[in-house]
């Protein structure tokens, strides 16, 4: 019934987003950048990602789920997904061209073991994959970043 301009002030949600899932802006932005491997896909991505969670941030709060950083990556996969088929600027960097010979769900396994540091059962949940597809992925990934290397 209460619109957003008709909520209460509630310190304990402010506390939970400035404490719990502002810090984790970098590892977002990160795991965005290895999706989209683009500055400006990473900046969309994120920037939906939290509008999403503050949309629901009372859900998010009162859900006991005490892994803040896999409900921001969930998010964030969601709004990768959503935006799939839209051109980004890439950048050009070493990094940037070897993720780029990966496919984007190779790549999300990597980016979520590898760069936010997610146990690999939690990158599966947060995939929503099963955790051997998950596993498969990150395994080739793995391979053909270091088969890339060996090509230098």
């Amino acid at each position: 019934m209460g619109s957003a301009a008709q909520r209460q002030y509630d310190e304990s949600l402010v506390n939970f987003y400035e404490e719990q899932l502002v810090g984790r802006a970098d590892t977002v932005y990160r795991f965005a950048f290895a999706l989209t491997l683009s500055l400006d896909g990473a900046h969309r991505c994120v920037e939906r990602t939290f509008r999403d969670v503050s949309a629901n941030l009372e859900k998010i709060h009162g859900g006991g789920d005490p892994n803040v950083l896999s409900i921001l990556l969930a998010y964030c996969w969601r709004a990768f997904t959503d935006m799939k088929g839209q051109a980004f600027t890439e950048g050009q960097s070493a990094v940037t061209k070897a993720l780029k010979s990966l496919a984007p769900d190779v790549r999300a396994a990597l980016a979520a073991v590898d760069i936010a540091g997610l146990a690999p059962a939690e990158a599966a949940r947060v995939l929503a994959w099963t955790e051997p597809d998950l596993r498969v992925n990150l395994a080739g990934a793995r391979k053909a970043l270091m088969m890339s290397t060996l090509d230098v």
